[in-house]
């Protein structure tokens, strides 16, 4: 996956490209679908690169930053899954106030004509763009017929009936419903984040500990989950606690995540934790011990649980 920052930074070969446009938080089988479609496009113009175009912050953290979401993926979650998926480019746009007021026709202009030059689009039917979202999917259409690119529409897909959203996964995982989010994203849900240093209380109960900032990030409830990791290639089975630590009296909501296999130093690398099962709620407990006993108690049902039993 080739990744584009700024219109000036835009290999020849990636010049008129078929593209299509939207944040694609979580990459789900809603977006798979639009990626299949854009490869199948592409195959169409004789094989021509396919593109993503995004944008970075997400424009309703400057538009509205009181209901901005948080974040399904990162920008390297996106790059992975949009490369599994047929794309060959993704075009980080970089959202400020300057785009933020450009006309729908100055935006097709200065970013799809002159700086992309693109062959084709491929959005929803339900697409807007431009100052205060004025643009419509129809005036797409003609401002492609006047500048000379095709535009091509994709219906909304379903899933049991209801549209596949990034909405819809943000409220799965937040109530804890894997089974949901892995249905909806086509793969489990992960959290992907640089280890952290901890405070090593996890060492010295003879529990070591992975831990990771979860600020700004999706995650499930407060808890104890089954999980796993992946680290050199593979994935390796752990247990991971999402909470802030009540027993120590600490603040914030971390990830702190037990190997079950040998996976060596990871500390300050960059690491894949995927949620399979809850286990249970986060408790106080009364000392150290108490903790200390229920955590072997998880670690002997996550054990259970990777073994089948």
């Amino acid at each position: 996956m080739y990744i584009i920052r700024g219109l000036q930074n835009i290999p020849a070969k990636y010049r008129g490209a078929v593209v299509t446009i939207g944040n694609f938080d979580g990459v789900h089988i809603g977006h798979q679908t639009v990626f299949s479609q854009l490869a199948s496009i592409g195959g169409e113009c004789g094989g021509v690169p396919v593109m993503a175009i995004t944008f970075e912050p997400h424009p309703q953290r400057l538009l509205n930053p009181t209901k901005a979401q948080k974040r399904i993926t990162n920008v390297r979650g996106k790059s992975r899954w949009m490369s599994a998926h047929g794309v060959d480019a993704m075009f980080i746009l970089r959202f400020n106030r300057e785009l933020a007021a450009l006309s729908p026709e100055d935006f097709v202009k200065s970013v799809l004509v002159d700086g992309l030059g693109v062959r084709e689009v491929l959005v929803g039917c339900n697409f807007h763009f431009g100052s205060n979202g004025a643009g419509s999917f129809q005036d797409l259409q003609q401002l492609g017929n006047k500048f000379g690119f095709g535009v091509h529409s994709l219906q909304l897909f379903e899933s049991s009936g209801d549209a596949v959203s990034s909405t819809r996964i943000r409220q799965a995982v937040s109530q804890g419903d894997f089974s949901l989010a892995k249905k909806l994203l086509g793969r489990p849900f992960e959290i992907e984040k640089r280890v952290m240093s901890g405070k090593r209380r996890g060492r010295g109960m003879g529990f070591p500990t992975a831990n990771f900032a979860l600020k700004g990030l999706l995650h499930p409830p407060t808890g104890v989950y089954v999980v796993e990791g992946w680290i050199d290639g593979k994935w390796l089975p752990a247990v991971a606690n999402v909470g802030s630590n009540p027993t120590f009296g600490d603040e914030g909501l971390h990830l702190e995540v037990h190997m079950l296999a040998p996976c060596g130093d990871i500390y300050r690398r960059v690491v894949r934790i995927r949620f399979l099962k809850r286990l249970r709620e986060e408790i106080t407990f009364k000392d150290v011990e108490a903790l200390k006993f229920q955590i072997a108690q998880d670690v002997e049902a996550a054990k259970a649980f990777f073994s089948g039993q």
